[in-house]
């Protein structure tokens, strides 16, 4: 993009240089034979009017051109500096997803672990009494492993809700990502296609201005 902008300006300072020369070389005042200068005719008058006008134009066509090129740049790194920050918060918010769903595996992971401390506990309390209640033992036994499984269960479905959740914000945080891209892309586009305007203005100024002036003998 900066390689196009300097081409356009370039354009531009040729052809602001072009008209001005010409206004230069025809602007030399004639003179007579005895080396007097002549006073100058109503033509002369307007062919000076003329030239000033173009070099009037073509520096003006030129600072809009230089303008638009500074606006087209400003535009660039705005739009640069968004995608980078929305590539940040999803990099930041993938992370933090990321540790959510590792804090989630960890607390399943330990309530599991509970669960079959206490169906241990369980086990060890049913063998122990069984001399004295077996049947109740068994039952309680059986409670615990439900229970524990139950647990697991639970455990198993708060995680694999949790890193569908994580997945979830890491593509949305993506998606946000690549919609601050495009419309960075978008505003890139729009300020080169009015540098592009602007230059082409100019040069249609300075050839415009070029025509206007009559050719030297």
């Amino acid at each position: 993009m900066a390689k196009k902008i300097t081409r356009i300006l370039g354009c531009i300072v040729l052809a602001s240089t072009l008209v001005l020369t010409q206004g230069f070389l025809a602007g030399i005042p004639s003179g007579s034979n005895d080396g007097v200068a002549v006073a100058l005719t109503k033509a002369e008058k307007k062919e000076r009017r003329a030239k000033r006008a173009a070099a009037k134009a073509a520096k003006k066509a030129q600072k809009a051109a230089a303008k638009a090129a500074k606006k087209a740049a400003k535009a660039a790194k705005k739009a640069q500096k968004a995608a980078a920050k929305a590539a940040k918060k999803a990099a930041k918010a993938a992370k933090k997803a990321q540790k959510a769903a590792a804090k989630a595996a960890k607390k399943a992971a330990k309530a599991a672990k509970k669960a079959q401390k206490a169906a241990a506990k369980a086990a060890k309390k049913a063998k122990k009494a069984a001399a004295k209640a077996t049947k109740k033992a068994a039952k309680a036994a059986k409670k615990a492993q439900k229970a524990a499984a139950k647990a697991a269960k639970k455990a198993k479905k708060a995680a694999a809700k949790a890193t569908k959740k994580a997945a979830k914000a890491a593509k949305k945080a993506a998606k946000k990502a690549v919609k601050a891209t495009k419309k960075a892309g978008q505003a890139t586009d729009k300020a080169e296609e009015k540098a592009e305007q602007a230059a082409e203005k100019a040069g249609q100024a300075a050839e415009k201005a070029g025509r206007a002036l009559p050719s030297l003998p």
